[in-house]
């Protein structure tokens, strides 16, 4: 009997040692998933502030960015320019270590706007560049700069 026991104890111990890293790696990897959830909502939101082009005044500029379920970044912009308030969907989005780039289209889709920026805290400053559709030479570039919280939105 004593025999028998001796040879389960190894495997006991080993079964063990096997649950506990098993639960360990599991507990890591859901936090490696709350924390890149956590990311996400700091990101998350609505952004509101201003952008200026160059040689030119600030006009109001806000941005509502979200991720689906997929993990696939979008949103809106709202701004305002010389033919009022202006409402456009992100082409393309990316978030990404502190970092964000999208590209927005004119709704006749003759330009397009290229958005870059980055994060700190509850700040993204960044640039702006205005290409018509087919070229390479920006007809407008400026700067931009944004802060959490709410902001009016055009329709």
């Amino acid at each position: 009997m004593r025999t028998k026991l001796f040879r389960f104890t190894p495997l006991i111990i080993v079964s063990m040692c096997l649950i506990t890293s098993g639960l360990a790696a599991a507990e890591y990897s859901a936090s490696m998933v709350q924390g890149a959830k956590s990311d996400d909502q700091k990101y998350t939101g609505t952004w509101a502030g201003t952008y200026t082009p160059e040689n030119g005044n600030p006009n109001q500029l806000s941005y509502n960015l979200v991720k689906d379920e997929r993990g696939k970044w979008g949103g809106k912009i709202y701004f305002t320019n010389q033919d009022g308030e202006q409402t456009a969907e992100f082409k393309s989005l990316e978030i990404a270590d502190g970092k964000m780039k999208g590209k927005i289209e004119s709704p006749d889709g003759q330009v397009e706007v290229t958005v870059e920026g980055k994060f700190d805290g509850d700040t993204i400053e960044g640039t702006y560049s205005v290409l018509p559709k087919g070229q390479t030479e920006a007809v407008e570039k400026g700067s931009w700069k944004v802060t959490k919280g709410t902001a009016k939105k055009a329709e």
